[in-house]
């Protein structure tokens, strides 16, 4: 439950200006009072990505669940994303369920994955080489070695593409070239390019 303690730092996101300061504007100064200055959400079982969406200026994150209730979502100012009153979908390594995929009061994810698909780095793809992928999330994984696509313009239809699946191995990191949308991928002990043939 440490992480529903927003006087310590596991299970949160941190907030902090380029210069090691604290925004002014964080949860403890708009009625957080007992949270920790740094200490931007909290809730989170073990967050794996984190992006910048250049789209809607936006942060997004990756989790992982425990057996199942992976999830992708935004990162919210002061909310809650429920660990371990939740548990997204999935249950304890027992085999136990762990609480309800979601409640009112908590965030709530934009797409959860059950059974785990071990979700780690994530981007929203902006560039030339797969133009009609701009504003997407792509998201990796650990345990399928897959790359998948969300399209979430629509968050009551997200619409998910398995791009890939068991080619390349469990993916560790995804960054898209600024100057020509290749998006390259760090898997195992290798770098690999994806482009268009």
């Amino acid at each position: 439950m440490i992480a529903q303690d927003p006087t310590k730092h596991p299970g949160s996101i941190i907030r902090i200006n380029i210069d090691g300061s604290i925004p002014e504007d964080n949860p403890k100064f708009k009625g957080k009072s007992d949270w920790l200055p740094e200490i931007y959400q909290i809730g989170i079982r073990n967050p794996q990505g984190l992006t910048l969406s250049p789209f809607d200026k936006k942060i997004y994150m990756s989790n992982h669940g425990a057996r199942g209730g992976d999830w992708f979502g935004e990162a919210k100012k002061g909310e809650n994303y429920g660990w371990k009153i939740l548990g997204w979908g999935g249950t304890n390594y027992s085999g136990i369920p762990i609480g309800p995929k979601w409640k009112p009061g908590f965030t709530k994810a934009i797409h959860y994955w059950v059974p785990s698909i071990a979700t780690s780095a994530i981007t929203i793809y902006k560039g030339k080489e797969f133009k009609e992928w701009n504003g997407h999330a792509l998201i990796t994984s650990l345990k399928d070695q897959s790359l998948r696509k969300l399209i979430f313009t629509d968050l009551s239809n997200v619409k998910e593409m398995i791009i890939f699946k068991g080619k390349i191995g469990r993916i560790r990191d995804i960054q898209v070239h600024p100057n020509n949308g290749k998006i390259y991928f760090l898997a195992g002990d290798s770098l690999w390019l994806m482009e268009k043939s």
